[in-house]
């Protein structure tokens, strides 16, 4: 066994420390799967679903569904370091057996949310701030 030093990637994740605290995020997979699915240009947004969306089985037009089970693990992997996206992802998730136009509809909107946060990811201080105005 060697030491290698500090880990810059590890599985796609990319890990950057300070003296203050250590972050992980998937900045350069997440840019990956946007151009990938040629959602690398798309308008950004900064919300993550609708509010009162209704995603549920529906009649409407079939999609293609390789292309929807290939977007929703892609996503399900991001899940890792963005835990943001994990409620929208396990929504979409559970309609992977029969996925519809606004199934992939909701899942191209989570691509968008990614879009305007790149930046986000997970941080880990290395020390506990205390508060100066603990109550006893």
């Amino acid at each position: 066994m060697t030491n290698l030093g500090k880990s810059a990637y590890f599985l796609g994740m990319k890990f950057t420390s300070s003296l203050e605290a250590m972050s992980l995020h998937h900045k350069k997979y997440a840019s990956e799967v946007l151009r990938r699915f040629n959602m690398a240009s798309c308008n950004p947004l900064v919300t993550l679903v609708e509010l009162k969306a209704k995603i549920e089985k529906s009649i409407e037009k079939d999609v293609d569904v390789t292309l929807f089970k290939q977007i929703v693990g892609s996503l399900r992997y991001l899940c890792n370091s963005r835990l943001d996206i994990c409620y929208g992802v396990g929504l979409i998730s559970k309609l992977m057996d029969d996925p519809r136009k606004p199934h992939m509809v909701v899942a191209k909107r989570i691509m968008r949310y990614l879009q305007g946060t790149l930046e986000f990811g997970v941080l880990f201080p290395n020390k506990l701030q205390q508060e100066s105005s603990m109550l006893i």
